[in-house]
């Protein structure tokens, strides 16, 4: 063995190149051969072994094989001048804004690096090596006497060798994007079974097709969602295995006669998710003689019965067995477990849609149309002449999608695809991609909230006719001036006004210098990128619905789109809020009393006038939960406070001053309204329904009642005795539970509260509350919604006070 290279820490590279003959586990060392002895035992175990036994769990990978930036296995290692060998991408990224080591922090001496072919080598054999030992268990457990074909897919040790493969192939790709990794898997389908070529095609329900990267080919197959073998096995969620596919009338010829292959015989699978929805396909192509399962078919390469096989068919090759169908059955479900489970694609580098987002469930990529779900059709439709829309309700009836079915809506219901010419795929594809951007981990700002704005944002268009008002002085004297190109400005705008928000104000993100912040020099950092990226996003050829737009009615739209999202910044509330008002006060001076301006609304004289309309119309709807009925308003503030406090707990463990409101031990968002509806909301609301006419009156009455409300609550907790010294020390300590009776509206209620527990005995019954989860400080618990007997009760509980709401009693 030669020297050891530097970052080649736990390889014993040959001076010829690299023999990865063995690999360092701490300080312990294990052979090749030592992995091949447990992987003998791994199989051995019963149904009811240890999951541990697996080799996958039985040894670590060697530390050298990951890039110290990214944590991943690494596949084009690469040397520094520091001593250590990083993923080549990574390092380059890093060199581009650092001038030091990414491991020790020392100032690097030159910032040339050198290709490691000596460890990529090791790394390459190694997993050879592995994969061999995965194999040749996967093929004992097979060759078992207690392995039937009805006990294959709930056998343990079976699902343990083959999990144990998954993994690896995981671990392999983890770096690369999702294509790779089912590339890599179905690499060892093919080996594993022997056959000529395996593929993955994948559900586009949007185009209704299905779609392959993972193929012979090397490029992408579209093909109808119910054409050929794949379209069946897609639509019926039933396996096929065809002997002789030019003879099945269900077969298409294609992709053979573009490629010049020949399909002899193939066998193909249901990809499912764990709601057992088919996301897609995946086939095994023409059998042959080579598959390491062979002993299982006792050496009749697919041309005997096997263990419990088919019978043999004639032909001009091996046959697929019935061992070969539930082994790839067994197989794709692990896949599909094992991919749904792993965050092994980095976002924005995949090639497939799914790993578009930092970690995809298999769940969503199937959506069911809007149309053939009664529950969906029936909120839209009454949302469409309402002022409101319980789009957390829509959410939980679309699979998470409440943004992209209530944008598609109202598309159709203003008429704009059909007024413009829209491609409705290509808009279902970006509505898709652009609520996919959504984090739904972040409470307050996520695809609910901004299909809230955008149905906001429809109501004031429906209602107050703000966008024809606007495109009178828009329009160019030979452009479209009925309003509906700013209609669609306004519906998109609301749509992307919060993409790929984290949960973090502009403030948080200047002070980290977070990349975004430097990106846009620290002006309307959040604003800007959301409307950047949302562009971008529309420039891919899937998504541009908007392609077919004249340059200049484009160039139009998109300089509107940009003014309403930058007005979303809270940070210039104030100005707009003056400007506004300026603009109205000025305007008035010319109406004599008689006149009925008042109930038409402003009417802008110039395309500056027009643009601060639109803004300010945004500007409410971004805020219209605040005119929501009380219980989803509320519910609203408690996610928006959730998401403050996480903030705050960022900052303090930064080191940083926790911003107003974000600090958790102290009054939050839920306990300042009363003043934020004094000086911002009413304030806000007033000038704009002042601007926007009688129509918008009853926005302006559902805000008012909630002030009053917040008003009402402040009055009740102020005459609220404070408790006792040692009521509070009780409860703070745990020691007991502290008796407490108070009004809750219509009843009276007596509560028992300790850190853990809540009870309450209302009306005879007895019921109680626990947290689902501890937040930061341990007297802190979430805010979630209980059911307290038959009443459905929003409790925030810390350690020396409960707060109920009841949905039903409205108290």
């Amino acid at each position: 063995a030669g020297p050891r290279l530097p970052g080649c820490a736990g390889v014993l590279c040959c001076a010829s190149g690299v023999c990865a003959m063995s690999v360092l586990l701490g300080d312990a060392s294990l052979s090749l051969s030592d992995m091949t002895a447990l992987a003998s035992t791994s199989s051995e175990g019963t149904d009811g072994g240890s999951p541990d036994s697996s080799p996958a769990n039985r040894w670590e990978h060697p530390p050298s094989f990951y890039c110290p930036i990214s944590q991943q296995c690494m596949h084009d290692p690469v040397v520094l001048s520091d001593g250590h060998s990083y993923e080549r991408r990574h390092i380059q990224r890093w060199l581009k804004q650092h001038n030091t080591s990414p491991v020790s922090g020392v100032q690097l001496p030159e910032k040339a690096i050198f290709p490691n072919h000596a460890l990529r080598n090791a790394i390459e054999e190694y997993f050879q090596q592995v994969f061999s030992i995965h194999r040749r268990a996967i093929r004992k457990t097979m060759a078992g006497p207690d392995l039937s074909l009805e006990s294959m897919g709930s056998n343990a040790a079976l699902l343990r060798t083959i999990d144990a493969l998954m993994q690896c192939s995981l671990l392999m790709s983890a770096d690369l994007n999702t294509e790779c990794v089912l590339r890599q898997i179905m690499d060892e389908a093919k080996m594993l079974l022997g056959t000529d070529a395996a593929s993955v095609f994948l559900v586009d329900a949007g185009k209704q097709q299905l779609y392959s990267t993972v193929n012979s080919t090397g490029e992408e197959i579209r093909i109808p969602l119910s054409a050929g073998i794949a379209g069946h096995v897609a639509t019926t969620g039933e396996p096929l295995v065809i002997q002789d596919a030019y003879n099945d009338a269900r077969f298409s010829k294609v992709v053979d006669k573009k490629t010049g292959f020949r399909t002899r015989n193939m066998m193909c699978v249901p990809l499912k998710s764990k709601k057992g929805v088919v996301i897609g396909v995946v086939q095994l192509i023409n059998k042959t003689s080579g598959g390491s399962l062979l002993a299982v078919g006792k050496g009749s390469a697919g041309k005997g019965c096997g263990k419990f096989g088919l019978p043999p068919q004639d032909g001009d090759g091996p046959s697929f067995t019935a061992d070969d169908l539930h082994f790839l059955q067994v197989f794709a479900s692990q896949a599909a477990i094992a991919l749904a489970n792993s965050g092994a694609c980095e976002p924005g580098e995949a090639s497939l849609p799914m790993s578009a987002v930092s970690s995809w469930n298999v769940d969503d990529l199937v959506k069911k149309p809007a149309e053939q779900n009664p529950e969906v059709q029936a909120l839209l439709d009454a949302s469409f002449h309402s002022w409101h829309l319980d789009t957390l309700a829509l959410a939980a009836v679309t699979d998470s999608s409440p943004l992209s079915t209530l944008a598609t809506y109202l598309f159709d219901g203003h008429g704009l695809i059909e007024r413009f010419g829209l491609n409705r795929t290509k808009l279902q594809n970006f509505l898709v991609a652009v609520e996919q951007g959504y984090d739904e981990a972040v409470p307050y700002h996520n695809s609910s909230h901004a299909a809230s704005v955008l149905h906001s944002m429809h109501a004031l268009l429906h209602h107050c006719g703000l966008a024809r008002s606007a495109a009178a002085v828009l329009a160019p004297s030979d452009g479209p001036s009925d309003g509906c190109l700013e209609t669609m400005a306004c519906l998109l705008a609301a749509a992307v006004h919060d993409y790929e928000h984290k949960g973090l104000t502009n403030d948080f993100l200047v002070k980290t210098g977070d990349e975004r912040a430097l990106r846009y020099n620290d002006q309307h950092v959040n604003e800007n990128h959301h409307v950047s990226a949302a562009f971008e996003l529309l420039q891919k050829s899937e998504n541009n619905f908007l392609e077919a737009l004249p340059q200049a009615a484009f160039a139009r739209l998109r300089n509107l789109v940009i003014d309403l999202v930058l007005a979303t910044d809270m940070a210039q509330s104030g100005s707009l809020l003056s400007s506004f008002q300026e603009m109205l006060d000025g305007a008035e001076k010319g109406v004599s009393a008689s006149d009925d301006a008042s109930d038409k609304g402003f009417q802008p004289s110039t395309a500056k006038e027009a643009t601060l309309l639109l803004q300010m119309a945004m500007k409410c709807a971004d805020l219209g939960h605040l005119a929501l009925p009380w219980d989803l308003h509320n519910c609203w503030v408690r996610r928006l406070e959730t998401e403050f406090f996480a903030q705050g707990d960022r900052e303090q463990e930064a080191g940083l001053p926790v911003s107003f409101l974000m600090d958790r031990n102290k009054p939050g968002a839920s306990q300042s309204q009363v003043g934020f509806f004094d000086y911002v909301v009413l304030p806000l609301f007033g000038a704009l329904c002042r601007g926007a006419g009688a129509g918008s009156a009853p926005l302006l009455g559902a805000v008012e009642a909630n002030c009053a409300a917040w008003k009402a609550l402040q009055e009740s907790a102020a005459k609220e005795p404070e408790l006792e010294a040692d009521e509070q020390t009780a409860i703070q300590d745990g020691e007991g539970p502290v008796m407490r009776k108070k009004h809750l509206g219509k009843g009276e209620a007596q509560w028992s509260c300790t850190p853990a527990r809540c009870e309450v005995l209302a009306n005879g019954a007895r019921s109680y509350a626990e947290p689902r989860g501890l937040v930061r400080s341990p007297h802190w618990f979430s805010d979630e919604c209980w059911k307290l007997g038959h009443v459905e009760t929003e409790t925030s509980c810390t350690g020396v006070s409960c707060t109920a709401y009841s949905l039903v009693a409205g108290s």
